[in-house]
């Protein structure tokens, strides 16, 4: 019985780092940044959010995520982009946490296009309760002590092409193929590719904005998933999005701007892969703060030539 016991303790262990390694969010295009590290300093001002996904809501134990980042450009160049993030998730038994810091280069490629390189290091605590296993024998070497543990190191890297209307950005994550040993299991974790793009589609009278978007993932020995999504945003303040993995789930994002610079959104996906009949539903709900845009270089002086302009304008009209 024990030996049994033992071999299922393996196999649930083996489920979540194989089939939970990198953490789902519907919205992809809200959490850009978690999937990939040259977000960083691509948009010109700081952000920080935080997002908490609870994933199969009626399914014992489901997968429950917690994320913060905080991320922005290094002082008015718009070329170098810093970030620090933790996440954390908890499905059954396991808990994995992880803490990652963040570095990303730009290049102005054309007036209109932008190319950025990103690189995220990081640390992963991988923990199994077994105080709140029901044990089959609590003399077994693997179940001694109440939390079996595992620390391993990461690392991901990435690129971004950008400009205001489109954007295509790859990253492969896991680079490590970090192991995670608990007594004499040992297991690498596998790495991970995706792949985001998408098309800003902007009205004649420009009050509506349309955006089109794909992401890929891939992880051997697993098929490739796509999510596909289109988002809709009335005003710059209102949006309304599509979602649809294949083989996975199908879904609605709903967000709105609160204040100039706090947004907040809500997604809500249903499974229709073998877990339907047991669960309800995933809810995922993501709370973003932005700062004031920094500003260039360009636009520093700019705005110093007319401060100039109007200085001497008006020292000329005291004068006269």
């Amino acid at each position: 019985m024990s030996k049994l016991f033992n071999l299922l303790l393996l196999i649930m262990i083996t489920t979540n780092v194989c089939g939970q390694q990198r953490y789902v969010f519907s919205n992809f295009l809200t959490n850009d940044y978690y999937f990939n590290p040259a977000i960083a300093g691509s948009k010109l001002f700081h952000v920080a959010n935080f997002s908490y996904r609870n994933q199969w809501v009626g399914f014992d134990e489901a997968p429950v995520t917690l994320s913060g980042n905080f991320y922005g450009s290094v002082k008015n160049e718009g070329k170098h982009g810093y970030g620090v993030s933790i996440v954390s998730d908890r499905t059954g038994l396991t808990q994995n946490t992880g803490f990652y810091l963040n570095y990303a280069y730009h290049v102005q490629l054309t007036d209109k296009l932008k190319l950025g390189f990103g690189i995220k290091p990081g640390y992963m605590q991988y923990r199994v309760r077994l105080y709140d296993a029901i044990l089959a024998d609590q003399g077994d070497e693997i179940l001694t002590g109440n939390i079996l543990s595992s620390n391993a190191l990461d690392l991901s890297t990435g690129f971004n092409l950008y400009s205001d209307k489109f954007f295509l950005m790859a990253a492969m994550h896991q680079l490590l193929g970090p192991a995670i040993t608990v007594t004499t299991y040992n297991e690498n974790l596998s790495k991970h590719f995706t792949a985001i793009s998408g098309y800003n589609i902007i009205s004649a009278k420009k009050k509506l904005e349309f955006q089109p978007s794909l992401m890929i993932r891939y992880v051997q020995p697993l098929p490739v998933q796509l999510s596909l999504m289109f988002k809709a945003t009335y005003h710059k303040k209102y949006w309304a999005g599509l979602i649809y993995r294949t083989g996975d789930a199908f879904g609605l994002a709903l967000g709105m701007k609160l204040k100039e610079r706090l947004n907040i959104g809500y997604s809500f996906d249903y499974s229709v892969g073998g877990l339907q009949p047991y669960q309800s539903g995933s809810h995922e709900i993501v709370i973003s703060f932005t700062t004031t845009k920094n500003k260039s270089k360009l636009e520093l002086k700019d705005e110093e030539l007319n401060n100039s302009i109007l200085k001497g304008n008006e020292k000329k009209i005291k004068e006269e």
